[in-house]
């Protein structure tokens, strides 16, 4: 089978590892290798595996052919050509940005399409599909305040407590939400060290407590 090269342009996440696809923002790209080749997905999942080499797959393992010279399927065998290139590598161009407590990040300005996307072939669509490579993000005090506000908020839900304690109940949960819309999740893999949360997470005022302390919920009493 002869080798080909085609160039192409894919659109990129508009910002790496958070979901979301640009419609203005794309990359470069140009494919060396064969015109069609085999290679090992998942039979569960779709996912690739790697380039199909002898012997034969284990159990789970399926077989998909890649034809480069399909259009459609152009980014697909690009985004796993460089297991025909044992001295691949791309020259990334980086940016500092600075994060809010300092830290800098080296921003990558022109992602190889493997640092966007995972390749899958999808089932019911019969088509191979770039999947976004996304990260978790997360923010431990705002874990911990959605976790207050959900324990006060279940028995909210269920009790009545009367004006003065109804009103302190809905003021807490208020400022549990301005806490929490003080402190987005991070994008954790931008830092060395997270940075403090702003202002501190609201406690239960004790008339709650004492209040909450005297019902269960389905029978068992919750702690908070």
């Amino acid at each position: 089978m002869a080798n080909i090269t085609s160039s192409f342009t894919h659109l990129l996440p508009t910002e790496l590892y958070v979901a979301g696809i640009s419609t203005n923002v794309s990359g470069s790209y140009t494919y060396n290798g064969p015109e069609t080749f085999d290679v090992w997905i998942e039979a569960a999942t779709g996912k690739f595996i790697q380039v199909k080499s002898e012997p034969a797959p284990e159990a789970g393992i399926v077989s998909k052919t890649i034809n480069a010279t399909d259009p459609s399927q152009l980014p697909a065998a690009y985004l796993v050509s460089h297991f025909f290139h044992e001295d691949y590598q791309w020259n990334y161009v980086l940016e500092d940005e600075v994060q809010s407590n300092g830290d800098v990040y080296k921003k990558i300005t022109n992602p190889d399409l493997r640092d966007a996307y995972e390749l899958r072939w999808d089932f019911d669509t019969s088509k191979w599909v770039l999947d976004q490579i996304l990260k978790k993000m997360s923010n431990d005090a705002v874990d911990e305040a959605k976790r207050r506000r959900d324990y006060v908020k279940t028995f909210a839900d269920q009790y009545d407590f009367g004006d003065t304690i109804n009103t302190k109940i809905d003021h807490y949960i208020a400022g549990i939400g301005t806490f929490i819309a003080n402190n987005p999740e991070h994008k954790t893999w931008k830092f060395v060290t997270l940075p403090d949360p702003v202002g501190t997470i609201p406690k239960i005022p004790i008339e709650i407590s004492v209040e909450l302390a005297k019902v269960s919920i389905n029978g068992f009493t919750v702690g908070g």
